[in-house]
């Protein structure tokens, strides 16, 4: 089940994406990559959200993680951290309240 969906990634990240667009497969995959390290940070695999009910501040994360994972400059510079829950990440900082700290 998507979090946030393709047309919200293009929006948000200035991609313009159009019909066709060769990267459309990549982003998708990045779209799904992004979704499963978040939902991992949050251990709610079992969430029952989708682009119209997800929180705010996950799918913002969510497109955090996607904008990281395409920033070629910068590989993976959002990443650091979210395995270890260092406050000082962006993604950790919003999805911390929303962990659940027995089973983090």
């Amino acid at each position: 089940m998507a979090l946030v969906t393709r047309a919200q990634v293009n929006l948000a990240l200035r991609l313009d994406l159009v019909d066709g667009d060769e990267r459309i497969p990549d982003i998708d995959l990045k779209i799904s990559q992004a979704e499963d390290a978040v939902v991992d940070y949050l251990k709610k695999s079992n969430h029952g959200w989708d682009e119209t009910t997800v929180p705010g501040r996950v799918s913002a994360a969510v497109m955090l993680v996607v904008q990281s994972l395409l920033d070629e400059a910068n590989t993976g510079g959002l990443l650091p951290g979210l395995g270890t829950g260092d406050p000082k990440n962006p993604v950790v900082a919003l999805l911390y309240r929303l962990r659940d700290p027995a089973i983090a």
